[in-house]
């Protein structure tokens, strides 16, 4: 996507890496860029390598463009890859999702005021897609695509072909732009450049890769961005369906947090500004998306930027995962691992195959088993399990620098779970939602009731879960 071009221009990157012991080949492509740039890269990586693929800057995407940039990524083996587009004091990653775990239904985040422009790109998976965009219902929006100018709660149709992208971009805020299409697409969101709240003037990308509708979820738990004192964070709640009813429960430095509100439409949202402190549990009676903003740096010792992070679902949770930590443009990040599991099972958590420092700091998460805290992390790649390969962990990574941020989920699974739901038979570790209560595989197959819900071994997972970005055999990407 746009970001703010400096007089030190640095390329977009790709980290792709994986946990495999065995070599994984990948290809590098972008068929439909006819470009003296044009990429073509094949390589190896296995477990505890990074290669980093840098890309022509003629790639990155410019206000409101209609062109064909997308990168096709493939392996014969499970990889994770991440995306960051990088400028000097400009910087934001993402988690990129296989083009089997894409959707047909999104809508948009952003940060509002822009200061530049809010943005969004969708990204053509399959020739003759048919894509609708209808844009939010947002005072003096004004989109102009192929000489037409299209405004408030307007739709914009359209047909992509594969590796097409249509990048949208607006001063007025883009958040919940509805966008339903016929094929799956991806879906890049954010800010050119923001600053985010009122603590400093300093301005940085933001972006995530969106995860479609039917994958949003009702139970999320936060985390507060670490080190960051007397700043705190700003979420924002995104409905997809209206009447929506959302419950906020925390402890703040041992102080119980309540609030309840509702958002009446789908697509609208509403933000929040939550201390430092807080540790939450988020329930909503019906499936939301829930993103977490890193402010602005306030200064002096307070060494972080704006960035945008999706909050994965608790129904989302994954055993395992893979990943690597981006490049400051001056040096190296100050790293942290942000995680979320039960607290019955923390003490066999496990990074780099080796239990957390003894310090770690244990918050519990209220109304749930869950316990939530972060450690600190190296620069480069690592791995985090647990010695019960049926523990789901959630894990955010994140990473601040003098005016410089970056954070998103290390992995997730991706199962529709908001895609209406008919009871199943079930088979073991099967990721279906078998007795329709909005989890997946939450049993654990041992004569208990685990999930509390009166039925005993009904919907197990007895090994570890498998669809999880950058875990599935011959990944694409795009």
């Amino acid at each position: 996507m746009d970001n703010k071009i400096t007089n030190k221009d640095i390329p977009p990157e790709l980290f792709i890496t994986t946990d495999s012991k065995q070599l994984v080949h990948v290809n590098i492509s972008s068929p439909g860029f006819h470009h003296s740039s044009r990429l073509h890269e094949t390589f190896t990586v296995k477990q505890g390598q990074v290669h980093l693929t840098k890309l022509d800057l003629s790639y990155r995407l410019n206000h409101t463009q209609l062109a064909k940039k997308a990168i096709l990524i493939q392996s014969d083996h499970e990889i994770v890859v991440y995306g960051v587009n990088r400028e000097l004091h400009s910087d934001d990653g993402y988690l990129a999702l296989p083009v089997d775990a894409l959707g047909k239904e999104y809508y948009t985040i952003s940060y509002s005021p822009s200061y530049y422009y809010t943005l969004f790109t969708v990204i053509g998976t399959a020739h003759h897609t048919n894509v609708a965009i209808q844009l939010p219902n947002t005072p003096g929006l004004n989109v102009t695509l192929k000489g037409i100018t299209y405004h408030q709660n307007q739709w914009i149709n359209l047909t992509l072909n594969i590796y097409s992208t249509l990048e949208i971009s607006s001063v007025a805020d883009l958040t919940g732009s509805h966008i339903i299409s016929d094929k799956p697409v991806g879906v890049l969101s954010g800010n050119k450049k923001a600053v985010v709240g009122n603590t400093g003037g300093s301005r940085d990308h933001l972006v995530e890769m969106l995860l479609p509708v039917d994958s949003w979820g009702k139970n999320f738990a936060t985390v507060p961005i670490p080190e960051r004192f007397n700043v705190g964070d700003i979420f924002k709640f995104v409905a997809s369906e209206d009447n929506t009813v959302i419950t906020v429960t925390g402890m703040d430095q041992g102080v119980p947090f309540n609030e309840k509100f509702s958002i009446a439409k789908a697509g609208q949202s509403v933000q929040k500004h939550y201390s430092s402190g807080l540790y939450s549990h988020v329930v909503s009676d019906k499936p939301i998306s829930l993103y977490q903003f890193s402010l602005t740096q306030k200064g002096g010792p307070d060494h972080a930027d704006p960035s945008l992070i999706t909050i994965p679902p608790i129904e989302q949770y994954a055993a395992h995962y893979t990943f690597t930590t981006p490049e400051y443009s001056l040096g190296n990040y100050t790293n942290y691992f942000m995680f979320i599991i039960n607290g019955n099972q923390k003490n066999g958590l496990r990074l780099d195959n080796h239990p957390l420092p003894s310090n770690t700091t244990y918050h519990q998460i209220p109304g749930s088993n869950l316990v939530a805290g972060y450690v600190g992390i190296s620069v480069g790649t690592h791995t985090v399990n647990h010695i019960n390969d049926t523990a789901v962990i959630g894990g955010i990574l994140f990473g601040k620098a003098k005016l410089e941020s970056y954070g998103f989920p290390v992995g997730l699974l991706l199962t529709p779970v908001n895609s209406g739901c008919q009871a199943k038979a079930m088979d073991y570790g099967d990721e279906i939602d078998n007795d329709c209560d909005g989890e997946v595989d939450e049993e654990e197959c041992d004569g208990k009731d685990d999930d509390g819900d009166g039925r005993v071994d009904e919907d197990c997972r007895c090994c570890a879960p498998q669809v999880v970005v950058g875990r599935r055999r011959k990944r694409n990407f795009v």
